[in-house]
């Protein structure tokens, strides 16, 4: 009987050790094959250098169509197309106030104006075009929204809106869609280092905060004096656009695009294409310590920032439109042209563009690009440019 038991306790103890050796093998391969998966999505990712682009990707041709014909000098620092492409709104810095032009060029009216009244603006205006056929102008200063209807080439003052925050919130972009209105707000999380983060935040319909969607990093900064922080000249930066019904964001220093689903809170994470690090050179030092001479001059300590810069940003501007993403590349040495890549998602297809114009802000729409242009005379004014694939 004894001799029965122990023969059973034998046989228990040998199949649980293998079914130990079973377990800890499938473990092993399990974890062999996601590593061996990860390497070969990582090799099916094609991987560029930014000082390359022009001969690794195929090219599209950039060629300019004209500029806006304002009435009169401004000074230009948003574009926004509204829904449909016809018109494009400018601000203009100088005067406090929208413009609206054709899909051309050609200035058709202006509403705002400095001051704050209905319908003025106090300080720099973000615009959002609202798919519901309404522009919007965001009073950074004032805190304040205003609402203006677009029609038979008008612009007419309809309402405005005072937002409020929380103290050390500040918001930076508002949407206006279908499933609701939507604002990127930044907080400053630690008054002692200056760091921060943005939210997306779901607003109600006077656009005041309803709950957070999630976090996005805050930009890199650095201390002036120990007490006022400002953005690291090439540090990390957040970068965000909204095409649709989904909202995209990267960083500046990395080629993942992460998305949002306004209407279902899908969330994804996708890489199309790689970029290496941009390792500072001794020509890219010396570029960055003649464009920090100023800050240098006056803050001596500046100097120990620069020296200590390991890599660039490889992107300065998102833009997303009709689902394609362009990346604009970080341009440290302000040449005279805008490189430019074009992501199209719906297929993948990677292109490069080299705009011989010197263009910021830039806004699409109808197959077109718009871009803040500043001239030989340090005036400013907003290009057209049409890209051509050179393939076809």
């Amino acid at each position: 009987m004894k001799s029965e038991f122990k023969t059973q306790r034998l046989s228990v103890g040998f199949k649980f050790h293998q079914f130990c050796l079973i377990f800890l093998t499938s473990i092993v391969f399990l974890s062999c094959s996601e590593e061996e998966h990860s390497k070969e999505v990582a090799e099916r990712i094609p991987s560029y250098s930014v000082d390359s682009l022009a001969s690794a990707l195929p090219e599209l041709r950039a060629k300019s169509t004209g500029v806006f014909d304002p009435p009169v000098f401004i000074g230009p620092y948003f574009l926004e197309p509204l829904q449909g492409g016809d018109y494009i709104a400018v601000n203009d810095r100088l005067e406090q106030r929208i413009l609206l032009f054709d899909e051309k060029g050609i200035y058709l009216s202006s509403a705002g104006g400095e001051g704050r009244g209905p319908g003025e603006f106090m300080g720099s205006i973000l615009i959002h075009a609202g798919t519901d056929q309404e522009l919007y102008g965001l009073d950074l200063r004032l805190n304040r929204i205003t609402q203006f209807s677009v029609n038979q080439e008008k612009i007419t003052y309809e309402t405005s809106y005072t937002v409020n925050l929380e103290p050390g919130s500040w918001l930076h972009n508002i949407y206006v869609t279908q499933w609701g209105n939507f604002g990127v707000i930044r907080k400053n999380l630690n008054y002692s280092t200056g760091k921060e983060a943005y939210y997306l935040y779901k607003l109600d319909d006077s656009f005041n905060s309803v709950e957070p969607l999630f976090e996005m990093p805050g930009n890199e900064k650095l201390s002036l004096d120990g007490r006022s922080h400002i953005d690291h000249i090439v540090g990390q930066k957040a970068l965000w656009d909204l095409d649709g019904e989904w909202f995209y964001h990267i960083t500046s220093h990395d080629a993942t695009i992460n998305r949002y689903n306004l209407r279902t809170g899908e969330t994804s994470v996708e890489t199309f294409f790689d970029l290496a690090e941009r390792e500072v050179t001794k020509e890219h030092r010396n570029h960055l310590i003649d464009f920090s001479s100023n800050m240098i001059r006056r803050f001596p300590g500046f100097r120990n920032v620069i020296d200590t810069v390991r890599v660039l940003p490889l992107f300065q501007e998102l833009m997303v439109r009709d689902n394609y993403i362009y990346f604009v590349v970080f341009d440290l040495e302000r040449s005279e042209s805008t490189e430019l890549i074009q992501l199209k998602l719906s297929t993948g297809d990677v292109h490069y563009a080299n705009i011989p114009h010197k263009l910021w802000r830039i806004q699409a729409s109808n197959g077109l690009l718009y871009g803040i242009e500043k001239t030989g005379d340090g005036e400013e004014r907003v290009r057209i440019i049409e890209l051509e694939d050179e393939s076809y």
